[in-house]
């Protein structure tokens, strides 16, 4: 990397929540200088909870005391930096307040300007205006764990609960006179824990720790790319009053009741089929796919199901890769069945790629005379790439793409006379999109400057082949913000280069209505005239049941 930022951080003195002091520590090790702490020096009246003497309290004693008993979020615990900044420059600075804004004097203004900062991370301090915001070259970076086109205000992570939205949003912007509605540098989008407001807003604060080093690597390495300015108008939230909190805790209740009962009663049960139509025509047609529309492939068994179809056709018949899953194992291989369209059947399943560890989404293309196979093997830490062996009809793996890599879901396509490679990371698989791309298929793929290129559980995971649509490249991706492959979302990527990237939703695909697969709907697959699908229905599994009920014991 070349020479690193310099940064100033506002905070209340050596005291931090454990997700600042990650990012602070990610940023340090990516060799960016903290010159400067920025003080206040209001620190002894700084309260995180209201006195009780404010007669107005009364109308949030819930709150209050929730938040001491009940929502004790692991990523706000106290972490002591003193031993670490000990030699840094401080400026202890005393703030003007004029209603719910707060300006620097002159005279710290100018000592703060003199360091030359790169940028300020504000973990202190409120609602800061004025000649601050231009006292850094990037300015003031700041967080604001919910989605700021729904929710202003706070608390964090508590009203996507408790208005049932699916999807809770995080983002870290630099700060302009308006509240929350800066420009946009990192935006999230995740899945609402509807079960436990402590840990959805921990996974905010959690993500939301490395954005602050992913944003200095990409300025110092490519330069400064500014964000989007926020248009938000969204209503400005407060803290909940005590008859919302009795609602909010029954809520919780009901969900985590639900949540155990689903984790341990309601094991997926996916099935593979194929539809006589397009890609592009299911995709654009405005025609629901019905359940009339595919044949489904026969269940094998109860303790078995197939899912993330792949496939090529050869001598006209459909030839169908799928995860082959079995729940007494606990993995999958990949098993290969073949459709023929005139009889309108599926030859018996056979195994086609099988290792000691668990393989699924067995990705197919075809480059020159060979067909190949990329299946997501993300236990071995490398992404393998399989080319067909047409003697034996199997595949066998031809050499590892890249190494070092817990790759979910890969997603290989040549576009534009480069090899471009979408996957997720198993740490946050439905949630972070990266890229690598390279010159050549076998050739050293590199890292996407702005990875990850997208954090949205609504339509980042690959889901399948994407395709081409009137000269304009479609990118399948899951959207799991209801439940895990809950339907398709088709994107339409408007810019794809080696230093940007940029893709529109369109549609939604699923999930299949009236079907017996009606719970989910994960994969499509454009082969000419068909379509490759899966979906799921859900079902008790003893297999399932038991090892759920050990890890819940093991954890406890």
């Amino acid at each position: 990397m070349t020479k690193g930022l310099t940064f100033g951080v506002m905070c209340s003195g050596n005291v931090f929540q454990r997700w600042q002091a990650e990012a602070i520590r990610l940023l340090l090790k990516s060799e960016h200088q903290l010159t400067l702490l920025i003080i206040d020096a209001r620190v002894a009246q700084a309260q995180t909870v209201p006195k009780s003497g404010n007669p107005k309290h009364k109308y949030s004693f819930i709150w209050r005391a929730s938040a001491k008993l009940l929502f004790k979020h692991s990523q706000k615990a106290s972490v002591d930096m003193e031993h670490e900044l000990r030699k840094i420059n401080r400026r202890v600075c005393s703030v003007s307040e004029t209603k719910y804004s707060e300006y620097f004097s002159d005279d710290d203004l100018t000592a703060i300007k003199s360091a030359n900062l790169d940028f300020i991370l504000r973990f202190g301090f409120n609602i800061v205006r004025g000649e601050i915001l231009n006292a850094a070259t990037y300015g003031i970076w700041s967080f604001h764990h919910d989605d700021e086109e729904k929710y202003r205000g706070g608390p964090p992570g508590f009203w996507p609960i408790y208005n049932n939205d699916p999807v809770s949003g995080a983002m870290m912007q630099r700060l302009t006179e308006k509240l929350d509605a800066g420009i946009i540098l990192k935006k999230a989008w995740l899945k609402t824990l509807f079960h436990s407001y402590r840990t959805n807003l921990d996974v905010l604060l959690l993500i939301s720790s490395a954005w602050p080093a992913d944003m200095a690597n990409q300025i110092a390495e490519k330069g400064y790319a500014a964000g989007k300015i926020s248009s938000s108008s969204a209503p400005v939230y407060k803290v909940p009053g005590n008859f919302k909190m009795i609602i909010f805790i029954i809520k919780l209740l009901k969900n985590r009741m639900l949540f155990y009962w689903n984790d341990l009663f309601r094991a997926e049960r996916w099935n593979v089929g194929i539809i006589n139509r397009s890609v592009q025509e299911l995709a654009f047609s405005n025609k629901e796919v019905l359940r009339g529309d595919v044949l489904w492939m026969k269940e094998r068994s109860s303790r078995n199901y197939f899912a993330d179809p792949a496939g090529f056709i050869e001598e006209n018949k459909v030839h169908i890769l799928m995860e082959d899953y079995s729940y007494a194992e606990n993995k999958a291989h990949i098993s290969e069945a073949v459709f023929d369209p005139l009889s309108n059947s599926f030859s018996a399943p056979l195994k086609s790629i099988e290792t000691k560890e668990h393989l699924s989404y067995p990705f197919i293309f075809v480059h020159g005379e060979n067909i190949y196979c990329l299946p997501e093997s993300y236990r071995y830490g490398y992404i393998g790439l399989y080319k067909r062996n047409y003697s034996e009809g199997i595949f066998v793996e031809d050499h590892v793409l890249i190494d070092h890599i817990d790759a979910v879901d890969p997603t290989l396509i040549n576009h534009n006379d480069k090899w471009w490679l979408f996957l997720t990371l198993r740490k946050y698989s439905n949630t972070h999109l990266y890229i690598y791309y390279a010159d050549e298929l076998d050739g050293k793929y590199k890292p996407h400057p702005a990875n990850p290129v997208k954090m949205d559980v609504r339509s980042s995971r690959p889901a399948g082949l994407p395709f081409i649509h009137e000269e304009q490249l479609y990118r399948p991706a899951q959207d799991c913000s209801e439940s895990y492959g809950r339907r398709v979302a088709i994107n339409r990527i408007v810019k794809l280069t080696e230093t940007e990237f940029e893709e529109e939703l369109v549609t939604y695909l699923g999930p299949l209505k009236n079907s017996r697969y009606s719970k989910g709907f994960h994969t499509v697959f454009g082969l000419g005239r068909f379509t490759l699908v899966d979906a799921k229905r859900s079902k008790f599994n003893f297999a399932h049941f038991g090892r759920q009920t050990r890890h819940k014991f093991r954890k406890h």
